[in-house]
Formats: structure tokens, C-alpha cells, sequence
């Protein structure tokens, strides 16, 4: 087993509504090693997603949380918002399901990972560039000196993909939390970006939590697997044990889901 490097212990979030207080991430705990990929899987709100913001302390206002998440043996939970953002981007990163709607229109991508880069390590803004230009380099930019330069809108889906992995990495964050950063591409794409980070772990030795509604995809990247349930987790274990022997309904039942190209074809 991998040093662990990220622990998180019976984590709870609960949100303020008009009828009180409701537990919607309910005592979760699972760790994650050193180039270790832990997946979170089950379907849309589930709580999959609402576990990362509570780990980043991105939650809404009045969200409580309990329990313990740390890194490095450092305690995240209730550190104040000047502490985390310290943490943000630097030691822990996160890469968003949507980029185009994470990355800023108004400014080039060259801009947007320096100015990541500047906030966290210092430097000129000619230092700065170059680690943009490198970091377009390392997830396969073509071009990256020219494309540097360009805006969001000038990429494609998979490129902008690209660019925000490139941002989440550029600081060189022991922790990576990729939320369902392959929903919204095509197979191809969504191959070769599961292909690149699986390379990019491999060299760097950062943990990944890998958050997805895609069984196959996570069998394809993840050592451990995480099932959760209307904010339960209902399932935790090897992503072995998870998929060759199932313990609970809700993970059969979305085992069952996936679709076989060996499947037989009602006539």
C-alpha cells in the first residue's frame, strides 16, 4: 500500500434549508497514497462532488462541516479561508468537469496559468510565461510558445481539457482532484486525457481522487474505489474487489448499468 497522503475521516456536510439542516455528504473516510488514483462513483447527487468542494473549502455559505481531511498529516477542516487558499491551487488542485466555463474568456490561458503560478511561487511575469509555456508543453499542446498566447474560445474541448490540467499542475500540487474532467468529451478524447494523467501521475507521484458516474472509466485509472449513495458511502475498496465482487445492492445495481458490447442484441 502507498504512503498515505491524503486522509480524510468520517467527513460530514450539512446544508441550511427552509425545513433545517440536512446531512448531504454523510461519514465518509477513504485515503489516498502517493501515486494512488482513489475513484468516487454513483449518480448525480450522490455527494460526490460536494465531498471535493467540502475538501477545498469551496462549500456554500452556511455549509458546516465535521470530521477530519489531511494532507500531509496537516489538518484542512477549519482552517479560515486565507489558510486554505494558501493550500488552493498550490499543495492540492483541482481540475473542473466544465472548462470553458472555469477558464476566464477575457484573458489567454498564457495569462491564467502564470498569474496561478505567480500567486503561489512569486516571480516575474517572464518566469511566469515560461512555466505556462512548459506546462502547455507537458500535456501535449502543440505549439505551446504560439498557443500561449490564445484564448479559450481558440481551443478545442479537449485542449481547454488540456489547459486546465496544465493550471492544476503548473505549482506542482501533491494532491489532484479531477471532478468528471471526461463527461462532456467524445470517447477519443476522453481516452487520451485518462491516458495523459495516468502519465503525468506516474511521473510526479501526486495522489489523484478521480470524482465520475462512469464505472468503466474508473476502472480503467483508479487502484481504489469509493461508491456513494444519496450522500452515503455505501461501498469502499479495492477497485478489484468493488467490481469483481460487489458487496452492496447499489453498487451491483450500477454494475449492472454498464453497457457490454457482449451483450445480446434482442431481434
Amino acid at each position: 500500500m502507498s504512503e498515505e497522503l491524503f486522509v480524510v475521516d468520517d467527513l460530514t456536510v450539512t446544508l441550511p434549508t427552509s425545513r433545517g439542516p440536512v446531512d448531504v455528504v454523510k461519514n465518509v473516510s477513504f485515503t489516498v497514497g502517493r501515486d494512488e488514483t482513489v475513484g468516487i462513483v454513483g449518480e448525480s447527487g450522490s455527494g460526490k462532488s460536494m465531498t471535493a468542494l467540502a475538501v477545498l473549502g469551496l462549500l456554500p455559505r452556511g455549509a458546516r462541516t465535521s470530521g477530519s481531511v489531511k494532507l500531509d498529516g496537516k489538518e484542512l477542516l477549519g482552517r479560515s479561508d486565507r489558510d486554505l487558499r494558501s493550500v488552493r491551487g498550490n499543495a492540492i488542485s483541482m481540475v473542473f468537469q466544465d472548462p470553458l466555463s472555469s477558464l476566464n474568456p477575457y484573458y489567454t490561458v498564457g495569462l491564467q496559468i502564470s498569474e496561478m503560478y505567480r500567486a503561489h511561487r512569486g516571480g516575474s511575469r517572464q518566469a511566469a510565461r515560461k512555466v505556462a509555456i512548459e506546462a502547455l508543453e507537458r500535456v501535449g499542446i502543440p505549439d505551446p510558445g504560439r498557443r500561449v498566447d490564445h484564448y479559450p474560445h481558440q481551443f478545442s474541448g479537449g485542449q481547454r481539457q488540456r489547459v486546465m490540467i496544465a493550471m492544476a499542475l503548473c505549482c506542482s500540487p501533491s494532491m489532484l482532484i479531477a471532478d468528471e474532467p471526461t463527461t462532456a468529451l467524445d470517447v477519443t478524447v476522453q481516452a487520451q486525457i485518462l491516458e495523459l494523467l495516468a502519465e503525468l501521475q506516474s511521473t510526479t507521484g501526486t495522489g489523484m481522487i478521480f470524482i465520475t458516474h462512469d464505472l468503466a472509466v474508473i476502472s480503467s485509472i483508479a487502484q481504489r474505489v469509493l461508491v456513494m449513495q444519496s450522500g452515503d458511502p455505501v461501498e469502499y475498496g479495492t477497485a478489484e474487489q468493488v467490481f469483481s465482487e460487489p458487496r452492496h445492492e447499489y453498487t451491483r445495481m450500477l454494475l449492472d448499468a454498464v453497457p457490454r458490447i457482449d451483450d445480446e442484441v434482442a431481434s
